[in-house]
């Protein structure tokens, strides 16, 4: 189920960037976000006020600064990457977390992977490896956009899994926290940027752009409530270097999408990729049963 759950999540995420790209083309981006934040975080508020009252003082702490923070270097870095290169190539950086998401839970909770996590790992990096053409010389802006993302991304995973399985907080705190802790940031700089830009927020330009409304609407519901929740839930039933391998799989969706959608077609190298990386979520898939789930539990004291 739990499987199930987090790959319902990657089909939304791969369909988000290019949603982000489209519906970006003429409005700020960081308007996009902040407003897609705010939204979002009100809607939770209102409706699971009562869950969140019962939130403990420590865990609205690590939620809103660390949790929001990393959320807030995934959206606002990944936003600006789809900018400068297509939707597939920053999902296929995004990859990246299988190498990790690892080093992340040794440094702070000094957990190993288990051998058949091992075994997907080095392959998901051989993937990755596979991306770098002899010819660059260069590393493409984009490139470095969507891996400073990335980092947030594998660090939101870690932290996700120490709220649930430490902190035992509720998926919903844990989704709440995210989204409100990443609006906070976005508030921040959305002040900065209506103080530099003649334009304010955008609002008169927001309205007349219908496009731009309903990718804003998309990632309200489909991303910050849909996928987030989706997320959440499947960490709460396997390990968190499971979920990073599974999310391996947003390359496969994102290719055919970007292809059939905005008429991207994807490089031999990048679909070397795509393939070898379902080859990795296989390995992961196949091998973590309830013994190795098992495992990670008692690893972390459950």
């Amino acid at each position: 189920m739990g499987y199930i759950v987090v790959l319902g999540a990657v089909v939304i995420w791969g369909l988000s960037y290019i949603v982000m790209k489209a519906a970006t083309t003429d409005y700020p981006q960081l308007l996009f976000q902040f407003w897609r934040y705010a939204a979002v975080t009100a809607i939770f508020a209102a409706a699971f006020h009562r869950t969140l009252r019962l939130i403990p003082a420590h865990v609205w702490k690590i939620g809103l600064l660390r949790l929001g923070l990393a959320n807030f270097v995934l959206g606002i870095f990944s936003i600006y990457a789809v900018q400068h290169t297509t939707p597939t190539r920053v999902v296929v950086i995004n990859g990246l977390i299988i190498g990790v998401v690892p080093l992340l839970r040794w440094i702070h909770e000094r957990i190993k992977p288990a051998r058949h996590e091992g075994w997907a790992i080095g392959i998901a990096l051989f993937a990755i490896a596979l991306l770098f053409e002899p010819q660059d010389r260069f590393v493409q802006l984009g490139d470095v956009l969507a891996f400073v993302g990335m980092i947030g991304y594998a660090y939101s995973i870690v932290l996700t899994n120490r709220l649930l399985a430490t902190d035992r907080a509720s998926v919903m705190q844990v989704s709440f926290l995210g989204v409100a802790g990443c609006a906070a940031y976005f508030t921040v700089a959305a002040v900065i940027y209506v103080w530099f830009s003649p334009g304010g927020l955008e609002i008169g330009a927001l309205l007349t752009q219908p496009k731009t409304i309903a990718g804003i609407a998309y990632m309200i519901l489909f991303v910050s409530l849909a996928a987030n929740l989706l997320q959440v839930i499947g960490q709460r039933r396997l390990p968190p270097v499971t979920v990073s391998i599974l999310f391996c799989l947003e390359p496969a969706v994102t290719a055919a999408l970007d292809y059939s959608l905005l008429g991207n077609p994807p490089s031999v190298r990048v679909t070397l990729c795509g393939i070898v990386l379902i080859g990795a979520t296989v390995v992961a898939a196949l091998q973590n049963g309830r013994r190795g789930v098992a495992k990670e539990r008692q690893d972390l004291g459950i």
